[in-house]
């Protein structure tokens, strides 16, 4: 736990965290946050999403399987229009390892999930140099059964559990839609990466086809999800600090990379 602990940092004050006997405490406001048998749990007392795809998919450990090989892909496929395979697992993995590099690390793969990314970003640049954050127990428990040796941490994308500047980059990949309100989520990982540390991310454009934006709405009424115009990201990133450096959009959806500005 040394190496985590010197980029952790407790999620209500932001005051370094010392290690315990059972977990780790807050050096200034004193809160004590748990081991969970194997990973430290720096959340809010709520063990997974509060609604939507979150609350429906990924709650119950049974349905974790599924949701890798069946709801994400037709997800995939109707919010993000890719009926043609216009953005391919295999693309989506080329895209971290050429935007990714073994001079961002530590590097954070934000809402982890059961570790889709994850593995590629480990196969990448080393097990050691990456760290998994999910709020969902379930998705924990998966991702550490799949990826033995990895370091995860339990915590909330919108007070994320990491010092000021401590990491070098930030993955969030079909998670941001997920997120409530991202642009929170968008300046936390501004706070927490180093200057010229990179965030990237994938996620969905808002059609401005009025008959798929219908379709595309009723996705995000019944799961709870939500996609976004490339100028809305564009000045949400600004205002984290962080410079957009590519941005990509293959039908529906979007791939970018950003960098903390110095």
């Amino acid at each position: 736990m040394s190496d985590l602990i010197d980029i952790l940092a407790c999620p209500d004050c932001l005051g370094t965290l010392a290690v315990t006997a059972d977990g780790v405490r807050c050096t200034d406001c004193r809160q004590v946050y748990p081991d969970a048998g194997g990973y430290l749990d720096l959340g809010p007392a709520s063990q997974g999403p509060g609604g939507g795809l979150g609350m429906f998919m990924l709650q119950d450990p049974l349905h974790v399987p599924r949701y890798e090989t069946h709801t994400r892909v037709s997800f995939l496929q109707i919010m993000g229009d890719n009926w043609e395979n216009s953005l391919t697992p295999e693309a989506e993995d080329d895209y971290l390892r050429a935007h990714l590099s073994a001079a961002d690390v530590p590097l954070l793969d934000l809402a982890c999930g059961a570790g889709r990314w994850t593995r590629t970003l480990v196969d990448h640049l080393g097990i050691d140099r990456v760290v998994g954050l999910d709020l969902s127990v379930p998705m924990i428990d998966a991702i550490r059964a799949g990826l033995p040796g990895l370091r995860v941490v339990r915590g909330t994308a919108l007070r994320l559990p990491f010092a000021t500047g401590s990491l070098g980059g930030v993955n969030c990949s079909n998670a941001l839609q997920l997120l409530p309100d991202p642009r929170t989520v968008l300046r936390e990982v501004g706070r927490c990466l180093r200057p010229g540390g990179v965030f990237t991310a994938f996620t969905y454009r808002r059609s401005d086809r009025p008959t798929y934006r219908h379709f595309q709405r009723q996705q995000e009424q019944t799961f709870g999800v939500r996609s976004f115009t490339t100028p809305e990201l564009v000045t949400w990133l600004t205002a984290a600090g962080l410079d957009l450096v590519d941005l990509r959009s293959p039908a529906g959806m979007l791939l970018l990379t950003a960098r903390r500005t110095t």
